[in-house]
């Protein structure tokens, strides 16, 4: 089980069936918040796992009403991942042929279309060889409308389903950051980011594995996309500051 697993469960076994003045200051000020006026302190919380590929891990249940959260951990970790089969598809609905080709020129980082060129490109040196893609591809990306849409797939919905996460909470029992969804969408918003890596707002986009010498263990990984939230602590405490 991986570290991120570990700190949802123990998260949940920490919350479930306690009542508000047994949690810490952490867990009872990220309680405060999620059920703001909602607070009975002589009800328990209830703290269930969201099973199915959804983006909330946790669902918590206090006084009658239930909130949805997304528990992560760590600076690196994948906030998304999903194969090129399901999200090529999805560009192109969004877009047009022609952004479709740029995103896929830089995903298999080969020269071509339809992954059938001879040299494979590092990341680093895609970064400098599909400049060109990569900017355009920011320009459409980062159009609020079409932000919006990306950040609910990666963040607060995913590409399945429609349940959709009410908080982010980033860190363990004993601390940790979190904000709303409405919170973050604002955040994103008003804040412009300018960068030259593949990104929605501060997610940047990679692939999973670029397998550029054709002896990977795992060579399906080159099929598959991935989102990171690399500036998650900066951007939510941004959040909290305000």
């Amino acid at each position: 089980m991986n570290d991120g697993f570990v700190n949802e469960q123990e998260l949940r076994e920490y919350i479930n069936s306690k009542n508000y003045h047994t949690y810490n200051q952490n867990i009872k000020d990220f309680l405060s918040f999620v059920f703001a006026g909602c607070i009975n302190t002589n009800h328990p919380f209830k703290a269930e796992k969201k099973g199915g590929q959804v983006k909330p891990d946790l669902a918590i249940t206090h006084n009658g009403k239930t909130k949805l959260i997304s528990i992560k951990k760590g600076s690196g970790n994948s906030v998304h991942q999903e194969k090129i089969e399901v999200f090529f598809p999805y560009i192109k609905q969004l877009f047009n042929d022609e952004t479709l080709d740029d995103l896929k020129k830089f995903h298999y980082g080969d020269g071509t279309t339809n992954d059938s060129g001879k040299t494979r490109y590092s990341a680093a040196d895609c970064k400098k060889i599909y400049s060109a893609e990569i900017a355009r591809l920011n320009n459409s990306f980062n159009n609020w409308d079409k932000l919006k849409l990306f950040l609910d797939r990666f963040l607060f919905v995913g590409n399945v389903g429609t349940t959709t996460t009410d908080m982010v909470y980033h860190g363990t029992i004993d601390e940790g950051l979190w904000a709303s969804r409405d919170e973050i969408m604002n955040y994103i918003k008003n804040n412009s980011i300018s960068a030259n890596a593949l990104h929605f707002g501060p997610l940047t986009y990679q692939v999973w594995g670029r397998n550029e010498k054709g002896t990977a263990v795992h060579p399906d990984r080159r099929y598959v996309m991935q989102v990171k939230w690399g500036s998650i602590t900066k951007d939510l405490q941004s959040i909290r500051r305000k």
